[in-house]
């Protein structure tokens, strides 16, 4: 919601000071520079990323409002009570849980345990997952930064475009000052959008989707020590001090943290 707030308030801010200054809000507002702009830089995102990835960026503009994020300390303590139950009554007694999980990632890996996957085979499996997944949420962040690329430069070329149209009216001295003003109305929708809305949109989409990444390590190392039969209390333990160490670690080095107690499990 902060970002909302933030994108809001840059709008506000720059509304203002062309009111502050004796300007009408009208004069901040033209069709053909909407056209130019925002629909140049429309094509252009499509052209790079295609329908979808520009359907999934506009998708991803809702997690703004409620980032998404997994409780870990709450997933830690399932694990750990997933762990006792298959240790008293078998892998199978999991499968009464599975309703009780509501993230498609926590419910397969749950389901190719009970299922009795092999564990050289649900690693990779869970690995090419994740990285599908944080694909797929990057692509909403190169979006929006590729857009805040394209805007300022469709903006200036709309502001071109503009004074040719002034130009053309030179026998018409009273309506130039009109004309050249609405030109560069089109540099203000460029520049401005893209560096009050589509770059930090963009940077902020990017923070979360590596936020995503790290939980999807953490969450496929919670699984593989459950697939291991490793107790609900190492389990607990191991994942409280990844969890930690991952408050400020890039996600392969989550990777590499996750390997180092994963064979510090297997020693126990």
């Amino acid at each position: 919601m902060s970002a909302i707030l933030g994108i809001v308030a840059a709008l506000a801010m720059v509304i203002l000071a062309a009111v502050t200054d004796g300007d009408p809000i009208s004069s901040l507002f033209s069709v053909t520079a909407v056209l130019i702009v925002f629909g140049g830089t429309g094509a252009a995102v499509t052209t790079q990323f295609g329908v979808k990835g520009v359907l999934t960026a506009g998708a991803r503009f809702k997690w703004l409002v409620k980032p998404p994020a997994v409780d870990m300390h709450a997933f830690i303590e399932q694990v750990a009570a997933w762990s006792n139950l298959a240790r008293s009554q078998g892998a199978l007694a999991l499968e009464s849980e599975l309703e009780t999980v509501e993230d498609p990632f926590q419910k397969q890996g749950l389901q190719m345990i009970i299922d009795n996957t092999a564990e050289e085979d649900m690693l990779p499996t869970l690995e090419a997952m994740a990285a599908n997944a944080a694909r797929e949420d990057t692509v909403a962040s190169e979006v929006w930064e590729a857009a805040g690329g394209y805007l300022p430069t469709i903006g200036v070329m709309g502001a071109v475009l503009g004074l040719i149209h002034v130009m053309m009216e030179l026998d018409h001295p009273a309506e130039l000052g009109v004309g050249i003003a609405t030109a560069f109305v089109a540099t203000v929708y460029g520049v401005g959008s893209a560096n009050l809305i589509a770059l930090p949109l963009g940077a902020r989409l990017g923070i979360l989707a590596e936020a995503r990444e790290r939980e999807r390590h953490l969450i496929i190392q919670g699984l593989m020590l459950l697939k291991q039969g490793k107790s609900g209390i190492l389990i607990r333990q191991t994942m409280q001090n990844l969890l930690a160490k991952d408050n400020r670690k890039k996600p392969d080095e989550v990777q590499t943290d996750a390997a180092e107690s994963d064979a510090l499990a297997e020693a126990v």
